[in-house]
């Protein structure tokens, strides 16, 4: 097994599946957000990060399977032999992230465009 970089594996296809061929492995910490490590093709085995008080864990995971992924986790992913596999953005993560961030970006456009419609008007002349 040689341990790739995750520089060295991208997305193929219009499904923006990542594939490992036999033998290889990459490293994929899962950034904020909860995600979901979806198999599209093939069997991958994924070995997340434990702790000293809690050991890793092993999962085995065939086409069709998919795997919950917590905010901050640390996997390695290896194909067995080959494989193809998404990782998604669950509707519900997406909920909860709308639901404690508020659309403050539409308040602050909305500020912008409003200050340039306003530039765009003739000004008052004095007389």
């Amino acid at each position: 097994m040689s341990l790739t970089n995750l520089s060295s594996i991208h997305p193929t296809g219009a499904d923006g599946a990542w594939s490992l061929q036999a033998g290889e492995a990459m490293r994929l910490p899962i950034g904020p957000g909860q995600r979901e490590l979806r198999v599209v093709e093939g069997r991958v085995w994924v070995t997340q990060r434990g702790a000293l008080d809690l050991p890793s864990d092993d999962y085995w995971l065939e086409a069709g399977d998919a795997l919950d992924l917590p905010s901050g986790a640390e996997l390695v992913v290896e194909a067995w032999p080959q494989a193809r596999f998404q990782l998604l953005v669950p509707p519900q993560a997406c909920a909860q992230r709308r639901a404690a961030k508020p659309l403050n970006r539409l308040s602050g456009l909305s500020t912008r465009l409003s200050s340039r419609l306003l530039s765009w008007l003739p000004r008052p002349t004095t007389a």
